[in-house]
């Protein structure tokens, strides 16, 4: 299934943080259907780090729990540091919450594909 694309802006290079490679793959998938660019995956705030692809990035999918704990909301600070914006990929509402100022928004899990393209749109400065 395509999603709803938008000619007039340039694809973004995106970037997910999730310990689950089943999620990687469906996230990857849509990103790519949305008319994106999937640059990577890590499955910690630890192997994040050590990721060269982090420089040419426009946005991140961060899982709050991953391999390393709970670690997202470590991640989504980190990154915002680095003026790179992320989003919460997550079934933990409660969690996401308490870290709203610091992502764009938050993708509930189970990941569906209605609303994805639009969520991706917050990632754009």
């Amino acid at each position: 299934m395509t999603l709803t694309r938008n000619p007039a802006a340039p694809p973004l290079r995106l970037y997910c943080v999730e310990d689950n490679p089943l999620i990687v793959f469906h996230l990857e998938q849509l990103i790519e259907d949305a008319g994106h660019v999937f640059v990577g995956s890590a499955d910690s705030f630890s192997q994040l780090k050590m990721d060269a692809e982090v420089a040419a990035i426009d946005g991140v999918l961060v899982d709050i729990d991953l391999a390393d704990g709970r670690t997202g909301p470590d991640v989504a600070a980190w990154l915002k540091a680095l003026g790179i914006p992320s989003l919460f990929v997550t079934g933990q509402d409660d969690v996401a919450a308490r870290y709203s100022d610091i992502v764009r928004g938050v993708i509930n899990k189970p990941v569906a594909t209605a609303g994805f393209a639009e969520k991706l749109a917050l990632l754009r400065a």
